[in-house]
């Protein structure tokens, strides 16, 4: 009856994980470049629940704690790095990274939301951890501005980076044109490129603050910098949505409050079967 408690307890720690992350999904669905998180349980293996930090014995044993299986816990998240579709805003720095698709007609473009997404802007930024360095994260939102000296920077202030990781500069006075693949030019010269960087092991990237990627400790590195090599393209005045669909958030959300209620009616039950256990079990009438 205990271990009833206990797995009813972990499946309703499991189902609260699960909504917080469904629940920031569906936060974002209007984000501009967001990608879906998505969440794996897993049960703990059957007949082997492991007695944590147990120093009665060896350490690290293995103690079998009976012949059920005690519950289920979060394994881990995933981002989904499927495109979502483009809209066209007309706007002349808004960038959106299409993959896979030559044509940035928004008609073909938004037949495309199938493609994946393993092509990113770079963009510098600094923390109160790096001490002021600036390093790189990397994300799909293409929201940027000028600024008044002529740098592209996001709608955070973060600078935008070319091939050679060097903040991209132009003349704020003259027209900018921004190539399909991520040339810049001004009056017909090509001022620089911006970079698209494209990853090995993408799915081991980091996110950064939900809208924005950093390369960890994993294995996700850069192999190339170029929207050709990333098999892309760069879409001047166009912005990138999220790949989240409402309708499928809603139901998942549903799913879990009522995998939630159940673990409760379950935890309930067997708490009722303790009291009865330990109130009249063995009582003597009369």
């Amino acid at each position: 009856m205990v271990k009833g408690l206990y797995t009813a307890y972990t499946g309703m720690v499991n189902e609260q994980n699960r909504m917080d992350i469904q629940t920031n999904n569906l936060a974002n669905a209007n984000s501009t470049g967001f990608k879906e998180e998505r969440s794996v349980s897993r049960s703990f293996r059957d007949l082997l629940g492991l007695k944590i930090k147990d120093y009665t014995d060896a350490p690290w044993t293995a103690r079998r704690l009976g012949l059920i299986n005690p519950g289920v816990k979060l394994a881990g998240s995933y981002t989904n790095f499927e495109q979502g579709g483009l809209e066209s805003t007309g706007n002349t720095f808004d960038l959106a990274i299409n993959n896979n698709l030559p044509d940035k007609n928004s008609a073909d473009v938004n037949d495309n939301m199938g493609a994946g997404g393993n092509a990113f802007f770079a963009t510098s930024y600094t923390s109160d951890f790096t001490q002021g360095e600036a390093l790189i994260k990397y994300t799909r939102d293409g929201t940027f501005t000028l600024t008044q000296d002529g740098f592209l920077v996001t709608s955070e202030g973060n600078y935008v980076l070319d091939v050679n990781n060097n903040p991209i500069q132009v003349d704020p006075t003259q027209e900018t044109t921004i190539l399909q693949d991520g040339s810049i030019s001004q009056n017909g010269n090509t001022i620089t490129t911006i970079q698209v960087a494209r990853f090995d092991n993408p799915q081991f990237l980091q996110r950064y603050q939900d809208n924005a990627f950093i390369i960890g400790d994993g294995p996700a590195q850069v192999v190339s910098l170029t929207a050709a090599e990333a098999n892309a393209t760069v879409n001047q005045g166009f912005l990138e949505k999220s790949n989240i669909s409402v309708v499928d958030e809603m139901v998942s959300i549903i799913s879990i409050q009522r995998n939630y209620e159940t673990n409760s009616k379950v935890m309930q039950a067997e708490d009722d079967t303790l009291n009865i256990a330990v109130t009249q079990l063995g009582k003597i009438s009369g």
